[in-house]
């Protein structure tokens, strides 16, 4: 009933919506007449030409409506016409979420690190909250980068010096030595743990072995004179400035992605005991090579399907790259639908199957979906609220009879739910069709929302002025908190 109600709503919204062209009243035609009988035929022809179009108008949305809300058309039956039969699209599908083991189990994994930060010139920190709502560790964001590593036990603060802190209570476990030098542009952790890399400004790689704790650092190529739209560059002209790196899943390979704005360079690496080896490197414009540029200074990297393909988010264009890993070719550019630059928080899934696109809800809160096997876009379709709502994605999902994701990526560690902050709360949304499963924090505006380690605590930031933490059962502790920034996950969107 809720979903009739929904959808003769729209309708109805539909039917009222005016045309871009509005009809003068017909008292103003009157009025306008003259006793030339052209003025006459023309002001009537006008009428009739505008009405026509807002007819044209209504008419193409109400058709989009019905073919949206009644989904895919019917499948052609073994009995039908050969040139119906051909002419017959093949039904989209989604894939089923393939569960990941739970692995972040320590108790250090499950402490939420949220930064402060006070406004005039206070200093900003970082503080540490327990599942009970308790404030366990403070560390001083002036320390330097912050990340968190793979298994979410320690906290690495990157700045002259690469020193680990435990995430259970801010102490200072290990010092690692200094950096080559420059600014830090990025950091990633091999999903074995192992390896932490760094990306720096004076163009090298470093890799720390972090169990003997041994460093090496690589050189990396680069174009001095690469593009940087609407960034004015000072000081160290030869200087990286808009590159990352990404681990594959199997933490002996390590990909660079340098100068993004153009020319981009891509090079892979093998990661050894004895320091980085490179085995390829492909740059836009060279070897018949055509890559795409990003204008904005952000991206998403992720290495997926099984390794074998890099997909890469722009935050601001909204388009998605695929790179094949095997020969460091373009295979693809997908353009979501995006209005403004940072409109969208890429959320991939950790099976490294889907990426959903989700708008911020102070933007409209809607949800895109990419096929990272198929490139296969989906939606926009506005994020699902109620619990007796449908998934947005429902009629992709193949239905069987057995068979049993912002500065966080807010899915569970499983992989099987993503958690959808909004205006009103969290909803909480089955993976891939987004059904809502459970709606919690009712009533409060969330910013940003971090799931713990083993999934069983979720910590969601309100409004900048407290940090909820959500038990299993529902329950809440609310831990007020004046200017609260973002979280320290080791998955970034």
């Amino acid at each position: 009933m809720n979903d009739e109600r929904d959808e003769e709503e729209r309708l109805e919204r539909i039917l009222r919506r005016p045309a871009h062209l509005e009809l003068p009243p017909f008292e103003q035609l009157a009025k306008r007449r003259s006793g030339s009988p052209l003025a006459r035929s023309l002001a009537l022809t006008l009428a009739t030409v505008v009405v026509a179009v807002a007819a044209l108008f209504a008419g193409r949305e109400l058709s989009a409506f019905r073919q949206q809300a009644a989904g895919p058309g019917p499948t052609t039956s073994p009995t039908a016409s050969a040139s119906a039969s051909a002419s017959a699209t093949p039904r989209p599908s989604l894939p089923r979420p393939i569960p990941q083991p739970i692995t972040r189990n320590s108790p250090a994994a499950q402490i939420a690190w949220v930064s402060v930060n006070p406004p005039q010139g206070a200093p900003a920190s970082f503080i540490g909250v327990d599942p009970k709502g308790r404030i366990v560790g403070r560390l001083d964001a002036g320390l330097g980068h912050f990340w968190r590593s793979a298994d979410g036990s320690q906290l690495f603060v990157v700045g002259d010096q690469v020193n680990a802190y435990s995430a259970s209570d801010g102490v200072l476990l290990r010092s690692y030595g200094p950096t080559p030098g420059g600014a830090v542009l990025d950091a990633a952790f091999s999903s074995d743990g192992r390896w932490l890399a760094l990306l720096g400004s004076l163009a090298y790689v470093q890799v720390i072995d972090l169990q003997s704790g041994l460093s090496q650092v690589t050189p990396l190529g680069h174009d001095p004179n690469a593009s940087h739209p609407g960034l004015t560059m000072s000081g160290q002209t030869n200087a990286l400035t808009w590159s990352t790196l990404v681990f594959a899943p199997d933490s002996k390979r390590l990909y660079t992605i340098v100068d993004w704005g153009s020319p981009l360079r891509l090079t892979a690496f093998n990661v050894t005991a004895s320091g980085l080896v490179q085995v390829a490197a492909a740059i836009d414009g060279q070897a018949g090579r055509k890559f795409p540029s990003c204008p904005g200074p952000g991206i998403a990297p992720k290495v997926v399907t099984g390794g074998r393909t890099l997909a890469v988010f722009c935050h601001f264009d909204g388009k998605v790259w695929f790179f094949d890993l095997t020969t460091l070719t373009s295979t693809g550019v997908v353009q979501a639908d995006m209005r403004n630059p940072f409109w969208l928080a890429p959320i991939f899934t950790p099976d490294g199957q889907l990426l959903y696109l989700h708008q911020y809800p102070a933007f409209g809160d809607v949800m895109q979906v990419i096929d990272l096997r198929t490139q296969a876009l989906l939606g926009p379709l506005p994020t699902p609220q109620k619990l007796t709502d449908p998934g947005p994605f429902a009629w992709l999902f193949p239905v069987a009879n057995a068979g049993g994701t912002p500065s966080t990526v807010p899915v569970s560690p499983d992989g099987l739910r993503l958690y959808a902050a909004a205006d009103d709360g969290i909803t909480v949304l089955r993976i891939p069709d987004l059904k809502p499963l459970a709606k919690i924090a009712t009533g409060a505006q969330i910013g940003e929302v971090w799931i713990s380690g083993d999934g069983s605590t979720v910590f969601a930031t309100d409004q900048s002025r407290a940090l909820l933490v959500i038990a299993a059962d529902g329950s809440q502790t609310r831990v007020n908190q004046d200017n609260l920034g973002s979280f320290v996950a080791s998955e970034r969107g």
